[in-house]
């Protein structure tokens, strides 16, 4: 027999889910949008700094998330330009989704305590 508290953990992760993918549908466009951005700017970018497409890819996608390990660099100012517009990109980014996770949360612990004091009744 399941242990209960691990179904109710299960519950609690597939209504967080739940709230998560219906808020994230509701700026959808605007997210694909900057990640159409990030895309773009590392198409720019691969024939600027001349990179490979799959170095500048890797290269946007690792400044927009703002991670940075350093290993490729732009030299030219064009480039170095491109780059400051896709780390703001990402963070625009990176804050929306975190608004929605912290939405998606609330409204998912709001809604298991609803589920709870009903339970109690």
């Amino acid at each position: 027999m399941p242990h209960p508290h691990r179904n109710r953990r299960l519950q609690n992760f597939v209504t967080f889910s739940r709230y998560m993918f219906r808020y994230a549908g509701y700026i959808r466009e605007v997210l694909a949008g900057l990640l159409l951005l990030i895309l773009l700017c590392g198409v720019a970018i691969s024939h600027i700094e001349r990179l490979s497409l799959g170095e500048a890819l890797y290269f946007s996608f690792i400044t927009g998330l703002s991670i940075g390990y350093g290993d490729i660099t732009p030299v030219t100012p064009l480039g170095r330009v491109l780059c400051v517009f896709v780390g703001l990109i990402g963070t625009v980014f990176t804050g929306l989704v975190v608004a929605i996770a912290t939405r998606a949360l609330a409204q998912a612990t709001s809604f298991r305590w609803e589920q709870r004091e009903h339970d109690e009744e």
